[in-house]
This record gives C-alpha cells, sequence and structure tokens, in this order.
C-alpha cells in the first residue's frame, strides 16, 4: 500500500525455500592465473626472445637507445598477430613501450613498431 510517497510494507519478507549453508567454495583446487596453453605459449616466446635478441636488447624506438624492458608486438594477437614470430617483435624501453601502446602516436606506425590490421599479413 502506499502511503505518502513510500511504499508500506504490511508482512515482513521470508525465506520460502530453505538455502543450504556452505563453508565456502565447492572447488578444491585452486584456478590457473593463465591457461596451460598460453603457458606453453609464453614458454616458447621467452626461448624465441632471447634467441633473436640476446641478454641485454636495446630500445629499437627513434632516437632512444636505452636497454630493453619489454618485447613489443608490432601487430597485436587483438589485430590477429602471434606472440611467437619473431618478425612481430621489437625490443623496447618501459617508457616507449608504454607511450606507443597508450597513445600510438604517428612516428610509431611509421617507425614499424604499430601496424594497422589491414596491413599486418606480412607481420603475423
Amino acid at each position: 500500500m502506499k502511503r505518502g510517497g513510500r511504499l508500506e510494507r504490511r508482512t515482513p519478507l521470508t525465506t520460502k525455500t530453505g538455502l543450504p549453508r556452505t563453508g565456502g567454495l565447492a572447488r578444491r583446487t585452486p584456478l590457473r592465473a593463465v591457461s596451460s596453453q598460453r603457458a606453453a605459449e609464453n614458454r616458447e616466446r621467452r626461448k624465441v626472445v632471447h634467441a633473436v635478441f640476446g641478454d641485454a636488447p636495446r630500445c629499437v624506438a627513434p632516437g632512444c637507445g636505452r636497454l630493453a624492458d619489454d618485447t613489443h608486438e608490432p601487430l597485436t594477437r587483438a589485430r590477429g598477430g602471434s606472440i611467437t614470430n619473431p618478425s612481430n617483435m621489437a625490443p623496447l624501453c618501459r617508457g616507449c613501450h608504454t607511450e606507443i601502446t597508450d597513445t600510438q602516436p604517428d612516428w610509431a606506425y611509421a617507425a614499424g613498431l604499430l601496424i594497422h590490421s589491414w596491413n599486418g599479413g606480412d607481420a603475423a
């Protein structure tokens, strides 16, 4: 019943069906951070990165030359790229990698550090 702009409840809510009380989740094994397939792909990627770039690669961004922290994929997986293909890898320092992935500057496309999905057939 509505009184003064508010609903007034006549009877309190009650549970009609008894719900089981549990002590937590039924799952006993923890969930994996990544799937076994992705973990195998990441292991292969680490081997390829080490074989191609060695122990101390330099950032390939124009005018940088610092030690590389990350391996960048010019053609991302979302755009059809492979993370294990050496032609789709570029060593970058963290600063350049963040700038390229966050702002996608024109110079990164010109330097081949970003590839449009419609131009990605050769790097995948």
